[in-house]
């Protein structure tokens, strides 16, 4: 008989262990900025960026913005249902002193009858049982083969997150290159007047006012947007540093003595 985990771990249990932690900070992070963007737009100054910015380039930082948004809100999701699994495991394991790991396909079960579930530490425990640690080999040829391992996990965690660092990234480039094109408005509005009268004078200050909107506001832009990106995938980076460094302790301390 099957027995499933999950009945494991009664709700007051789980909120005790912070689950879905990084989903909720997330979401507070995501609470935060979406009053900011409300208070803005109520006091008409998302209006005053897109309407200043001659060169339109807010708007795609703008649409950049939420299509990383919407990246790190699935990474989010993913990554904090890994964390809960990983728990999940990690209570298991170290709950059972006398533990006995076997394969059935692709599953894991514990003594025979607990089947852990699908989670990132899961798979790595299917791969060195399915590895079967070599005891010719030496303990130091061991600890490297099992590092490596881990390190592919890792990368394999953290791959998705460089779409989010390279879109931070490039929000800024963004904001510059409307540095740049603001300020050629700017020289652009003085290069054109021969004659300095008045009429003329007032018109170069208009155009001067308009390259300096545009260089002023998408550098803005430009910059909010890259940390606000940054921030997120900096904690999704930092998530997965502490899931790998729990994967690796459970392996080292619980697992591997059992395969060895």
């Amino acid at each position: 008989m099957k027995i499933d985990i999950k009945t494991f771990i009664t709700p007051e249990e789980s909120l005790q262990e912070g689950m879905h932690h990084l989903l909720l900070a997330w979401l507070i992070f995501t609470g935060i900025f979406i009053f900011a963007v409300t208070l803005a737009w109520h006091e008409n100054v998302l209006l005053l960026l897109y309407s200043s910015d001659k060169s339109y380039i807010s708007y795609a930082i703008t649409i950049l913005y939420i299509f990383v948004a919407i990246h790190c809100a699935l990474r989010v999701a993913y990554i904090s249902r890994q964390i809960n699994d990983s728990r999940v495991v990690e209570a298991l394991v170290r709950d059972n002193a006398n533990i006995q790991l076997h394969m059935v396909g692709d599953k894991v079960h514990i003594n025979g009858n607990t089947v852990l579930p699908d989670c990132i530490v899961t798979s790595y425990i299917h791969d060195l049982l399915n590895k079967g640690t070599n005891h010719a080999k030496t303990d130091d040829h061991i600890v490297d083969s099992n590092t490596d391992l881990i390190e592919v996990y890792e990368s394999k965690l953290k791959r998705p997150h460089e779409i989010g660092w390279f879109s931070a990234d490039i929000m800024i480039k963004l904001g510059l290159l409307g540095t740049i094109i603001g300020f050629i408005f700017m020289l652009g509005s003085v290069a054109n007047i021969t004659d300095f009268d008045v009429t003329s004078m007032q018109k170069i200050l208009k155009h001067m006012s308009i390259g300096m909107g545009t260089a002023l506001y998408t550098t803005l832009a430009g910059l909010v947007g890259s940390m606000l990106a940054a921030s997120q995938y900096h904690m999704l980076d930092t998530s997965v540093d502490k899931l790998m460094e729990a994967t690796r302790h459970l392996a080292q301390v619980y697992i591997l003595p059992k395969i060895n």
